[in-house]
């Protein structure tokens, strides 16, 4: 019976714990502002519009210069927030971390692996 209560306690905080941390798709729903230092020019700031419509993530990406990008394979698990996009022919991905309203992450190109900084505007 005590292993039952210490077992059932364990499982309740560890419940908690993760229900604490893990971020849902509403929350990272919005417009973030974003930079990538190391892009070529023209393509290191803009803006990464996310939706969530019936459980699911979509978005775009707009750069400063106004050219748009329709983002594909939009993901959040627990604080990890995945998208792709073709910018010019070129498939790249995004894995980062949602921490509030501020997003840090990676970009993976043909350029090599770049830093990525978002916040939510």
């Amino acid at each position: 019976m005590r292993k039952l209560l210490i077992v059932s306690g364990l499982l309740f905080i560890a419940g908690a714990f993760f229900s604490v941390n893990a971020q849902s798709n509403k929350s990272v729903a919005g417009k973030w502002q974003y930079s990538v230092p190391e892009a070529p020019s023209g393509y290191e700031k803009g803006v990464i519009f996310l939706v969530e419509k019936d459980k699911a993530l979509s978005g775009d990406l707009v750069l400063d210069s106004g050219y748009k990008v329709k983002l594909s394979n939009v993901s959040l698990k627990s604080d990890t927030l995945r998208l792709g996009a073709y910018v010019e022919s070129e498939y790249v991905t995004v894995v980062s971390k949602v921490k509030g309203n501020k997003i840090e992450g990676k970009v993976d190109t043909s350029m090599g692996i770049l830093g990525l900084k978002a916040e939510k505007k």
